[in-house]
């Protein structure tokens, strides 16, 4: 067998990843359009979902399906960013060619530079972002009710999650109604997350506006006894997984008994009493409403419709899960052991026509932990824009998941178990208000680098209000500690190997410049309908940060010589912006629209860089693409080796 391999150079990769780039250029942005795509079977996809496009093209090159893939996982957790992960990723391509491209060995200098890049956001993003970017934010959480959600800016958050995925009027009417059901849950978007399958029902041949939110739970089945019940309550029900027959009498069961007749028509009496005792103890119990997730037989039908209980069979385990995690009753599988803890309470049970499809809509009680449960009804014209819109909400709730996560603890704040972390529910406005910011603090970053590099043969470099690593003019650059102003004898100190390895990668202010540089790919994209206002908003962020005063933590990012291992001091404790009482203006950056009352989530972003340079430092990690034939292919290859061989 003869492979041909496929040596690959930066200029190779480069391009493979400039190709998906110009595809999802066309739908980036508030003034991006929609892809659509036609299949030979004469479907269409029309739509502006990232990940969608990128899955729809099929690409057949094996870089091109690793950043397909790498999109792709990265979407499926934080449900953000596939769009603007390409973009990052071709800039900081663009970056390191730019730095490499007179270097004799390019692809060793490119590994470098992505493991470099990779560690910086591995040790230090998390803490530039802390600093530089969190204060000029506000929070997700409300500063009045502390563990409550700010219920205006959480519809800021989603509206501007949404327009990116689906067009204007019908991300109106999805934030809106996403808002609503968060709403009614006392809870945080975790539970809704989890159980959404249940908490949505999608109807095609309807327009987006006649969607809606429904009191109680959707079930997804029909009754299966004509015996309607009353739809006022309080109703008993009960949820069962097992059969209620008895197992000799479903069909084709074989039974042998000796005797004549009589024999047979008494097991049949007997089981069939068995039968009629579980009915009884559902009497007993007060049930009038069966949820089953398995199908019961004619018998059973007629059975229970004597003792007036409707029947509700094939429910989805998805909805059996979620009415007994409302409910808090569990489902019966032994009919042994049926009690008083099974039966749950619902307020109401109404049959529910939704379109060509017939439901059940059950009530629940208010609690304290949850709310008043509700469910979500998506409609859409076609299959296809229905699809999108639950794809959409489905994606928002991955994104809140994100952003109510646990804080990010890099791996040099695990080392020095350091409080300054990056909090969550950090939101900042936007248009380019996230790149703006974090630009300007990585160059600061970087000409601190430098200045510091200058001047560490003359004079120490300390931090107010607390002790720091300075750098000292050695060949090797170990830190002194210079808690006070006493000069070290020496002008040396040991450094362990876990903070010689975080530090290792501060020494090349070339690491934040392409960072900073590869940033500003995205608002350039944003407003390049109109240059201008990329213009205008570059220098209004500039202005903000001028007026702004410049909090104590702020020097800490700026020296860049490992002296920012320090805890910021705020006051408060807080670092986000006017939404948290940190007394910090939250900065807002006009978008193309005109609009700038959008605001997007930190957390996500941080988690997005990340991800990019994960994934940049796979791509530049390959040499050799092998291309591998089919099996027949390499059969037929080999025996024909083998023929010749044996003719030789």
């Amino acid at each position: 067998m003869r492979l041909q391999p496929q040596c690959l150079q930066l200029d190779s990769v480069l391009q493979t990843v400039s190709v998906l780039e110009a595809v999802i250029r066309r739908s980036f942005g508030p003034d991006g359009g929609q892809v659509l795509f036609t299949r030979d079977t004469g479907q269409t996809l029309l739509t502006r979902h990232g990940t969608r496009i990128l899955t729809a093209l099929r690409v057949e090159h094996p870089l091109a399906r690793m950043v397909v893939e790498c999109v792709r996982r990265h979407s499926s957790v934080t449900g953000d960013g596939s769009k603007t992960f390409v973009l990052l990723l071709a800039s900081l391509l663009r970056e390191i060619q730019k730095h490499t491209r007179k270097a004799r060995r390019e692809g060793a200098g490119a590994k470098r530079l992505a493991g470099a890049l990779l560690d910086f956001g591995l040790d230090e993003l998390s803490d530039v972002i802390t600093v530089g970017v969190a204060p000029h934010g506000s929070s997700l959480s409300d500063p009045h009710t502390p563990g409550q959600t700010d219920t205006h800016t959480l519809c800021r958050l989603l509206s501007a999650f949404l327009h990116t995925r689906i067009s204007p009027t019908h991300a109106e009417i999805i934030s809106r109604l996403t808002c609503e059901l968060l709403s009614h849950w006392s809870c945080h978007g975790d539970f809704i997350n989890e159980h959404f399958p249940a908490l949505h029902t999608a109807v095609s041949g309807f327009p987006i506006g006649c969607s809606r939110l429904l009191e109680g739970q959707v079930i997804h089945a029909d009754f299966s006894t004509p015996l309607p019940l009353c739809d006022h309550g309080p109703i008993r029900a009960l949820a069962v997984t097992e059969p209620l027959e008895p197992s000799l009498l479903i069909g084709g069961t074989v039974l042998e008994v000796g005797g004549a007749n009589r024999g047979i028509e008494s097991v049949c009496v007997r089981l069939g009493r068995g039968l009629d005792s579980v009915c009884v103890i559902l009497q007993h119990l007060g049930v009038s409403l069966l949820l089953s997730s398995v199908r019961q037989s004619e018998a059973v039908l007629a059975a229970v419709g004597r003792y007036g209980v409707c029947v509700l069979e094939c429910v989805c385990e998805d909805d059996l899960t979620l009415f007994s995690v409302i409910s808090g009753a569990q489902p019966v599988s032994d009919w042994a052991v049926i009690g008083q803890e099974h039966v749950a309470t619902v307020t109401f049970c109404r049959p529910l026509v939704l379109g060509a499809h017939r439901f059940v809509n059950v009530g629940f009680p208010k609690t304290e932990d949850r709310g008043r449960p509700h469910s979500l009804v998506v409609c859409g014209l076609t299959e296809g824009q229905t699809e999108q819109s639950v794809c959409a909400v489905r994606d928002a709730l991955h994104m809140l998941h994100t952003t109510w996560g646990p804080k990010h603890r890099t791996r040099a704040t695990e080392r020095m178990a350091r409080a300054d972390v990056m909090e969550p529910c950090c939101v900042i406005s936007v248009g380019g208000t996230f790149e703006f910011l974090l630009h300007h603090t990585l160059l600061q970053r970087k000409h601190g680098h430098t200045h510091s590099v200058t001047h560490r043969h003359t004079s120490t470099h300390t931090l107010s209000h607390t002790s720091t690593h300075t750098l000292s003019h050695t060949g090797t650059h170990t830190p002194s500690h210079t808690g006070t102003h006493t000069p070290s004898h020496t002008g040396t100190h040991t450094l362990s190997n876990a903070d010689t390895h975080t530090l290792s990668h501060l020494d090349d202010p070339t690491v934040s410049e392409m960072l900073a540089e590869a940033l500003l790919s995205v608002p350039r994209q944003i407003y390049s309908h109109n240059p201008r206002r990329y213009l205008e908003a570059h220098a209004h962020t500039l202005s903000c940060i001028r007026n702004l005063p410049d909090p104590p933590e702020m020097s800490a990012v700026l020296s860049a010589d490992g002296s920012n291992m320090v805890q910021a001091d705020t006051g408060s404790g807080s670092m986000f912006g006017s939404g948290s009482g940190s007394g910090v203006k939250e900065m807002s950056v006009w978008s193309s629209s005109g609009s700038s009352s959008g605001v997007e989530s930190v957390s996500c972003k941080y988690q997005l860089i990340l991800a990019v340079l994960q994934c940049l430092r796979s791509l530049l990690s390959v040499d050799t693409v092998l291309h591998a034939n089919s099996s027949h292919t390499l059969a037929h290859t080999c025996q024909r080796e083998e023929e010749e061989e044996d003719d030789d």
